[in-house]
């Protein structure tokens, strides 16, 4: 699905933005959601073992291992939990976040690992990391190109999509979106996409 017209402009001069934060929107879930919530990644497309998570403290480098936040299977591919943010348009730092799962060379993995594990994160930091899931109402988004940059607060790192892309795919539509922003059009679509459909109530 394309962004409509509508998406082009500020959500501040959309009525719809000031209700879902105010009152917000019944969902087809069951619930009311009042304002933005993340939409969670489970595991890295090609993770072989069972869901289950083990504790982050528990990482081990060799075999399978899944936690909330780190992933390494067959002991020679290594992915991390991402936050990939798409601002909302006219409301930064407002966004639609995701938590996705990108994988990293083992050298900048192990590195991540000391800097969190030691307290030393670095806003400066950053690694190319490549999109490992794909993405609801996008194109395919496995295998997008990126940088991660590590998040002093702890939290994942911030994954921003960008450079030469695989299948000449520099014009993708979620590269825009995270680049220029999105309207409530795109968000209430997203949502949709995640079982959680409100556009019924807000009139989209």
């Amino acid at each position: 699905m394309t962004a409509s017209a509508g998406d082009s402009l500020s959500v501040l001069n959309d009525p719809r933005w000031r209700t879902f934060n105010e009152r917000g929107f019944a969902c087809s879930c069951g619930e009311r959601h009042v304002g933005l919530f993340p939409i969670h990644m489970h595991h890295p497309i090609g993770w072989p073992g069972a869901p289950d998570y083990a504790p982050d403290d528990a990482l081990r480098t060799d075999g399978n291992f899944l936690s909330a936040n780190f992933c390494v299977w067959d002991g020679k591919y290594f992915a991390m939990r991402m936050r990939l943010p798409l601002q909302i348009r006219g409301a930064a730092p407002a966004a639609f976040m995701f938590t996705v799962w990108a994988s990293l060379n083992k050298p900048d993995f192990e590195g991540y690992i000391d800097a969190w594990k030691n307290k030393r994160l670095n806003v400066a930091a950053r690694a190319p990391a490549r999109l490992v899931n794909r993405l609801n109402v996008y194109p395919n988004t496995h295998n997008l190109m990126g940088t991660a940059f590590q998040q002093e607060d702890g939290g994942p790192p911030l994954l921003l999509i960008h450079g030469k892309q695989p299948d000449n795919a520099a014009d993708h539509p979620l590269i825009g979106d995270q680049r220029n922003g999105i309207g409530m059009d795109r968000v209430l679509d997203l949502f949709a996409s995640y079982d959680h459909d409100m556009r019924a109530e807000a009139g989209a």
